[in-house]
């Protein structure tokens, strides 16, 4: 498997997380502190409210561009021994993981959220039970609506590919949403709209695919040529 990364791209934004990450601890701080005096109560109070809200802006960041190990060297190492037929590009136009074979294009996104994860068709809704009521309101596990995700996604990728005069088959391109958390769990009674697996079962998703019709090498060594190398920092 042939490894692209923008890692210009993924150092900047790890540090833009680091630094956010301080900047909301120091307001934080500010505000615990300045709560004390009444004279500055009320500047206390916004600070406070102001530090909630920018620390859920620097957990996400922090989840997708700060963790240790990055997400990319996750996937990287859960796909070792994918053949030279599959290439993966990180942090580059249109998404952040996509890997790209004679099985397929493959949008990987990684969750980190935990609890027990489902899926409500009725309602057609994601649902997170037994994650922490805490972790949910100041740890960014709250699952949101990765169907909306899946659908910018696909569009972004479709897009790209129009861009650069890839005449992928649509039914060929395919979400994997990956949760990384090894206190997530997946119940074994929802029925997913998309692959959805735990972090474990990655590889053994790709090769699912490449055993039903394959795409040519040399189509796939077509695409590869006019994917997003240029677009490396």
């Amino acid at each position: 498997m042939y490894i692209y990364t923008n890692e210009k791209k993924l150092k900047k934004n790890k540090k833009v997380s680091k630094y956010m990450t301080l900047i909301c601890f120091a307001i934080l701080i500010v505000g615990a502190v300045s709560a004390f005096s009444e004279q500055y109560f009320m500047w206390s109070f916004l600070a406070l409210i102001v530090g909630v809200f920018l620390s859920q802006a620097s957990i996400a960041m922090t989840t997708r561009w700060g963790r240790e190990p990055s997400n990319n060297n996750i996937l990287n190492i859960k796909l070792k021994g994918l053949s030279d037929n599959f290439s993966i590009y990180h942090y580059m136009d249109p998404v952040d993981h996509l890997l790209v074979g004679t099985a397929g294009a493959f949008l990987l996104m990684p969750y980190y959220q935990g609890g027990v994860i489902g899926y409500d068709e009725k309602k057609d809704r994601w649902t997170q039970k037994k994650a922490s009521l805490f972790m949910k309101m100041f740890g960014q596990e709250s699952l949101g609506r990765p169907d909306l995700e899946v659908a910018s996604g696909l569009e972004s990728v479709k897009s790209y590919f129009h861009e650069r005069n890839i005449d992928f088959p649509e039914d060929r391109i395919h979400p994997v949403l990956i949760f990384l958390n090894p206190k997530a769990s997946l119940d074994p009674e929802a029925k997913f709209k998309y692959d959805t697996i735990p972090l474990d079962k990655l590889k053994e998703t790709i090769r699912k695919y490449a055993k039903d019709d394959r795409l040519s090498t040399e189509f796939i060594d077509d695409v590869t040529d006019k994917l997003p190398l240029d677009d490396i920092e």
